[in-house]
């Protein structure tokens, strides 16, 4: 943690000296590395292997947990009940298996109407013995009793911290697979349940926690005065998003008010040191939760509430109704709305819909990084979306593709920033496709499909779902993006000259990558009489396009508005475009120093004389004689005559004769 703070630092100063730096792009891998204790590396002793839900896990379904943990600061010792009502599914279930790491010691177990369960332990599953089978369909409670020490687990989910030196801290963070190692459960982010929650401290500590506020009250733990908070949640919660965070917490309410005579508590737990930078800082809430509940539906948990408690961790975490925010973020500067707009939308993209296993967390994280672009969009317009976008296009620090390996044994793999960035570019490029309205309509109708909403959804279902929308397949889009890993690169071209009449337009697109992508590409022509902007389809390696401007073309600009995730270069694309007809282009640039490019195109092959003549008609230099094929060519002259000497400042001639055609365009040069 000293470490992470010296980092911290030193972003922080780098900030501080980057004033261009508006949106946080210098300190935010930074801060997203400071959250790897829920990652901490595998040992040789106690690897950390990608948990998979066991078939007798898999036959049943939590459908509530009821929990009364408490925790001893003193001795980082916790001990409790969970109760845990289970369903069987289609097949009758013969045992009720749960996940509690080695450090947990399990006490006692009982299922109700049946008296003590007998159990066994292999590696962090518990198996707990049924006197009978489940019938499908039919429910079971549950109740084990444990004591343990979560800080001696490779990957703990909980913390006991100090918060300047004396006062006393504990928190959860829980995400990928730690609530394990602290409490049993079935810790599967798909297996959502709802919580009664009961969790009792050392005073002056208050404890808070997800859902509604019921109380507190005296108890005694260990022999000691302790006090208990008790907490309930009716919506469904993934396991990894239970939370406690435990401080000498002053309180800061607010409210939303989502419809006429109708509000929701906005409530904020923070160290009495933050009071003023958090009154700051935090204001953004109720701006912050109309705007998603316009773009993406009333926020989710809307009878319950919405907050952040601070805490001691790096970045932040977005337990469902009740956000962990490092106490670092509280500046009284906004300098973080960011992460606070991130977690937000989490509570729509993560906790009401939830990803159904962490190879599919881009659906979480992806659209909680694209939500910062989208607030960043609603207050400053087209041009900061543009502007945050580029802080997402960060490929060196990508590894692998979006869809992640369910293999990989580093919970940290799983949140490699390819699922932040790389992720939040699919959806900017989605909305691209889709058109604004019919993107935004999806999200909202995706989030409030009873399929998915308070539930889980994979990838497939979220590509099936907004194909359907759209209309037609979307595979074309997602398997390139969401599996490879490979920079994509246009190199293009365009020439414009005039035939029978009219102005002709010659576009060529060129993919530098080994297998093409298929994608509408924006094309913004300036013509001496306005703008078009039009959409072209690129899907072959080498693509051409032969337009009608209407007026001579002054400028193309290719994806002017940034919507595509790729490098884009105009170069010479040796595209096979031939013209209809031969035609002299104006030279580019004119006026020049020191040189200039000469553009023209043949019909057909045959002989070719190209020559610069001065003002009174005298030969200045031969720049091209014999034989081209029929395309696009182009020359550059750098302003000197037959002998290689610099001419003067001047008007100069171009004389292109090609068959039949003569062609000229005048030149300035202007030293």
């Amino acid at each position: 943690m000293r470490r992470i703070a010296v980092l911290l630092a030193l972003a922080l100063l780098a900030r501080g000296a980057a004033a261009q730096d508006r949106f946080g792009t210098l300190d935010r891998d930074i801060l997203r590395r400071m959250e790897t204790p829920r990652a901490a590396p595998a040992t040789a002793r106690d690897p950390l292997l990608a948990p998979q839900p066991t078939p007798a896990q898999q036959a049943i379904d939590v459908i509530h947990y009821d929990v009364d943990i408490a925790f001893n600061h003193t001795t980082l010792l916790v001990e409790g009940r969970v109760t845990a009502l289970v369903e069987a599914g289609a097949d009758p279930a013969a045992l009720i298996e749960l996940n509690a790491d080695p450090v947990l010691a399990i006490l006692a177990a009982e299922i109700d109407g049946w008296g003590p369960a007998a159990f066994t332990r292999a590696g962090d599953v518990v198996s707990f013995e049924l006197p009978e089978p489940l019938p499908a369909g039919e429910r079971a409670m549950l109740s084990v009793w444990f004591e343990g020490s979560p800080a001696g687990a490779a990957h703990p989910g909980l913390f006991f911290r100090f918060d300047g030196g004396t006062r006393p801290v504990i928190y959860s963070l829980s995400e990928p697979w730690g609530a394990r190692t602290w409490w049993p459960c079935k810790d599967y982010p798909d297996d959502k349940a709802t919580f009664e929650i009961a969790l009792s401290v050392q005073e002056p500590m208050l404890a808070a926690s997800n859902g509604h506020y019921l109380g507190v009250s005296d108890t005694t733990r260990w022999g000691e005065p302790f006090r208990r908070y008790r907490w309930r949640t009716q919506y469904p919660m993934s396991p990894y998003l239970f939370s406690i965070s435990a401080a000498e917490y002053v309180v800061l309410t607010d409210h939303f008010v989502h419809a006429p005579g109708e509000t929701m508590q906005i409530v904020n737990y923070v160290y009495p040191r933050h009071v003023d930078a958090a009154l700051e800082d935090l204001s953004i809430a109720v701006p912050a939760l109309e705007f998603f509940s316009s773009l993406f539906g009333l926020y989710p948990f809307i009878d319950e509430k919405y907050g952040v408690a601070i805490c001691k961790i790096g970045g932040a975490m977005e337990h469902q109704t009740l956000t962990s925010y490092g106490d670092i973020l509280i500046r009284g500067d906004h300098a973080y709305d960011w992460i606070y707009i991130h977690e937000l939308a989490h509570q729509w993209f993560g906790n009401l819909v939830t990803c159904s296993d962490w190879t599919h967390i881009w659906l979480n994280e992806g659209w909680a990084s694209y939500s910062e672009a989208l607030w960043f969009e609603h207050l400053g317009g087209p041009e900061d979306l543009r502007a945050y976008m580029q802080t997402h296009d960060n490929p060196s620090r990508w590894s692998g593709p979006i869809l992640r390996d369910p293999d990989n044994d580093n919970p940290w793999y799983y949140f490699n920033a390819v699922v932040y960035s790389k992720a939040a570019w699919v959806l900017h490029m989605l909305r691209r496709v889709m058109g604004d309205d019919l993107f935004f309509d999806t999200a909202r109708a995706y989030l409030a499909d009873p399929q998915f909403r308070f539930g889980a959804a994979d990838t497939d279902g979220f590509i099936d779902f907004f194909a359907g929308h759209y209309g037609g397949d979307l595979r074309w889009f997602f398997d390139p993006w969401l599996t490879r890993t490979d920079r994509l690169r246009y190199d293009w071209d365009w020439t414009c000259w005039e035939a029978e009449g009219s102005q002709r337009l010659s576009l060529s697109v060129r993919q530098a990558v080994d297998e093409p992508y298929t994608m509408p590409v924006d094309f913004r022509i300036t013509t001496v009489a306005g703008t078009i902007d039009t959409v072209l389809w690129v899907a072959g390696a080498v693509e051409s396009f032969l337009l009608l401007p209407g007026a001579a073309v002054l400028d193309v600009a290719l994806d002017p508005e940034r919507w595509i995730l790729c490098d884009a270069a105009r170069v010479p694309t040796s595209a096979p475009a031939v013209p209809a007809a031969t035609f002299l282009a104006q030279n580019r640039p004119n006026p020049f120093n020191p040189s200039t490019t000469i553009r023209f195109g043949l019909a057909a092959v045959g002989p070719v004389n190209l020559r610069i003549y001065d003002q009174r008609g005298a030969l200045v230099t031969v720049l091209l004689e014999g034989r081209a094929g029929a395309g696009l060519h182009e020359i550059v002259w750098d302003g000197t005559n037959t002998a290689g000497l610099p001419v003067a400042s001047g008007v100069y001639f171009c004389r292109l004769e090609a068959g039949t055609a003569a062609l000229s365009r005048k030149l300035i040069l202007l030293r």
